[in-house]
């Protein structure tokens, strides 16, 4: 089996850098130069890049002791790490800031391929049936393939820590000792680099705990503390807060109405994820059979995944009341790329539970509707500032609820216009 494994990682890895560029925003700067200074000085400290004078004040900030640092988790950081060490190791400046907007993008892409690949094991267990139509749909029908991969975003680390948790605590052999170790590093690594990972940590102890396994909880608690506890000392050095970090500035910050958010997210035409992925639509059918016990009769683990689908409705929730809910310059809702792994798993089982040849073809449509909806926000790219600065206006995201001028549109028109017969040129 993992000869197919490593196809499609490999395959997913090359699809994502089918468009030949990255697609970064601030967000995805400063961690491949604070990974390099890591790397060659042992410090966070960014003062000596001048490529990064432009995001002085923005993604990056002056820290006490006046270091210049990324504003951002410490986990993209770390997820660069191994990218940037080759390099970093012989020589002292970094390459060019396109060449690391590149290495970035390789990096992102190769975390994206490898939680898919995690992703497949956990369908191979749970809903075998289901395992390529969901992958698919994870892979490239996501906000994964049109934002995670495409930069080193905190979402593409952030969702293979996860995805490495859940196959770790859906196995048919159980969480053994070994696994719950592991299982706590994941999570702990996971709200490390997005912090709002925390509540699917929270749903797996709580899970554990209501199931009377103190041994295991314990171990589990112990090592996701550890990178947890570096991340509040960072935090508390470079920002004088060790829970909010970069973002105590944005917290209270004149939040859209929760009703907004939420039907934004939900069902918005420029950013809801039940449009830029209608496959998920068939996702409260596996809710319903999991919460039944038709699918999965081994108790703890149902539980688990009952807690963690909890814990996707509270981070939609949470999003929803943030000051800026649409996340700002970006193709679809990437705020929920994090969610993406349990609900593309409540897709699986409820296409498990599909009955008929028919419907299971209906099912395989929305997936395939749903990679070409990425797959516009991929190779669609030119004109993308422009869209944005059209719908940047000061309304809580009420523009993105318009009909006309949606960004997925917007999008196809400018792939469209990249393809030879609508330029006059033929090959």
């Amino acid at each position: 089996m993992k000869y197919p494994l490593i196809l499609l990682s490999l395959a997913l890895v090359g699809l994502y850098h089918a468009n030949g560029r990255p697609h970064p925003e601030v967000d995805c700067v400063p961690a491949p130069y604070a990974a390099w200074s890591l790397v060659r000085h042992g410090s966070l400290d960014l003062r000596p890049y001048p490529d990064l004078q432009p995001y002085h004040g923005s993604c990056v900030r002056e820290a006490p002791d006046g270091s210049l640092v990324s504003r951002y988790p410490l986990g993209s950081t770390i997820a660069m790490v191994p990218f940037v060490a080759p390099l970093a190791a012989f020589r002292e400046a970094p390459p060019s800031s396109k060449q690391m907007q590149v290495l970035g993008k390789f990096a992102a892409a190769c975390y994206v391929a490898a939680a898919a690949v995690f992703f497949f094991l956990i369908c191979r267990e749970l809903a075998p049936e289901a395992c390529w139509p969901a992958t698919i749909l994870f892979g490239l029908g996501t906000c994964l393939c049109s934002v995670a991969s495409q930069a080193i975003w905190m979402h593409g680390p952030a969702t293979f820590w996860l995805c490495l948790a859940l196959w770790l605590l859906t196995r048919s052999e159980g969480l053994t000792a070994a696994g719950s170790w592991a299982v706590g590093l994941a999570l702990g690594l996971a709200v490390v680099t997005r912090p709002t990972t925390a509540l699917f940590a929270l749903a797996t102890g709580t899970t554990l705990l209501a199931h009377r396994q103190w041994r295991l909880t314990g171990r589990m608690v112990i090592a996701g503390a550890a990178p947890c506890v570096v991340l509040c000392a960072v935090n508390w050095w470079q920002f004088g807060n060790p829970i909010l970090g970069g973002y105590s500035a944005e917290y209270g910050v004149n939040p859209a109405p929760w009703w907004l958010g939420l039907a934004g997210l939900l069902v918005a035409p420029s950013r809801g994820f039940l449009v830029y992925s209608p496959a998920l639509l068939l996702a409260p059918l596996g809710v319903v059979a999991l919460w039944n016990g038709k699918i999965d009769e081994e108790s703890q683990r149902r539980h688990i995944l009952l807690s963690w689908l909890f814990a996707a409705a509270i981070t939609i929730a949470y999003y929803a009341r943030w000051h800026d809910w649409k996340g700002g310059w970006c193709y679809g809702p990437r705020f929920l790329c994090e969610a993406m792994p349990i609900l593309c798993l409540a897709f699986a089982i409820g296409y498990r539970s599909l009955r008929s040849r028919g419907q299971r073809h209906a099912a395989v449509g929305l997936v395939a509707l749903s990679v070409a909806v990425h797959f516009v926000g991929v190779f669609g790219y030119s004109g993308y500032e422009n869209w944005q600065r059209r719908h940047d206006l000061p309304d809580h995201g009420r523009c993105l609820f318009a009909l006309e001028d949606t960004q997925i549109e917007a999008h196809t028109r400018a792939m469209i216009r990249k393809l030879p017969f609508a330029t006059g040129e033929h090959r």
